[in-house]
């Protein structure tokens, strides 16, 4: 896998009194790294994993530019955790340089079994009982990232064929095929297949609620710069999230996933956790890690939970069992 260049990534958690979780409990950052390259990310145990007890365990994942790669090689990675306090401001480093290969499928890690106790928690950092908070940070450095290629692999010589996509709200939208079945499975299938899309070059989309005018305008200046829009609003992305899920478009949901992740917060989460429920990945994490961590959130947001069971009763009920373990947790 060709060098291009190197990147350092900052990847945080901020752990909510640690004691509090079960053994094995973990907790997930946000990915970093650049679309299409090398990616990283920190997973903390706050209770410890394994055989270890009454200690935070932390560890940083690579993952490789494309998810079935199985030869790669990223070597003298320097991992650096910290574990900061929120009370005194203390801090305890650790660092590791580690080479990581793919292994039985999974993610290879890089971390430390026993970052740090309990007891040094409550002796170094000032750490008590209670709402303490810890902030749990990870740098990656000399992280490489695979040289760009043209990932849209056209035949320019190959005839012209123009694909007008219905929209329900507004004038037909008129795109390149070549370029759709090159960015999305999904279009390559449907032109490939004898059916209606393929023979007449009509794609009809007014049936669906997320397709609106704007919405497929983003997606399809998506597939030609690979960039979103940065006054993207909260709407847009979602709807841009639930059509790239739709269509296949994997750098379309993780680049509307990252800007989900930015604007999340107390008063969306219910909102943005109806909408990526078991579709979310990390972003769905994130919020199930937001809830976890505010006890008094849910009933902040009372005036939402009344939509949010009415809509999606999978949900409701995940609220429901979270509340529960969050009793036994303090029972």
């Amino acid at each position: 896998m060709p060098r291009v260049s190197a990147s350092v990534e900052e990847l945080e958690l901020v752990v909510a009194s640690p004691w509090t979780y079960a053994p094995g409990e973990k907790l997930y950052s946000t990915i970093a790294g650049p679309l299409g390259g090398f990616r990283c990310q920190l997973t903390v145990y706050p209770a410890g994993k394994g055989e270890v007890r009454n200690a935070i365990s932390a560890y940083v994942r690579v993952l490789p530019p494309e998810k079935n790669m199985q030869e790669w090689e990223c070597e003298n990675v320097q991992c650096s955790i910290r574990v900061m306090s929120s009370i005194m401001g203390e801090e305890i480093l650790k660092i590791r340089t580690h080479t990581f290969t793919p292994r039985d499928g999974r993610p290879p890690k890089c971390g430390f079994h026993r970052l740090v106790t309990f007891q040094e928690l409550t002796h170094a950092l000032g750490l008590l009982d209670g709402d303490s908070k810890v902030r749990v940070r990870a740098s990656v450095s000399n992280l490489p990232f695979a040289k760009p290629r043209n990932g849209l692999q056209i035949d320019f010589s190959a005839e012209l064929k123009p694909v007008r996509i219905l929209v329900p709200d507004g004038p037909p939208l008129i795109f390149d095929q070549r370029i759709l079945v090159a960015r999305s499975e999904y279009f390559q299938k449907m032109f490939a297949a004898e059916c209606k899309e393929a023979s007449t070059g009509v794609v009809d989309l007014r049936q669906d609620a997320n397709a609106s005018h704007q919405c497929v305008s983003a997606m399809l200046s998506f597939l030609l710069t690979k960039c979103l829009d940065p006054d993207v609003d909260l709407e847009l992305a979602l709807a841009l999230h639930a059509i790239a899920d739709k269509f296949c478009l994997r750098d379309l949901r993780e680049a509307a996933r990252c800007t989900l992740k930015d604007m999340l917060s107390e008063e969306n989460v219910l909102h943005i956790l109806h909408q990526v429920l078991d579709i979310g990945g990390h972003l769905e994490k994130l919020c199930w890690q937001m809830l976890q961590a505010d006890g008094g959130l849910l009933v902040r947001q009372e005036d939402q939970l009344d939509a949010v069971i009415q809509q999606t009763p999978a949900l409701a009920k995940k609220l429901i069992l979270l509340g529960k373990r969050k009793m036994q947790k303090t029972s």
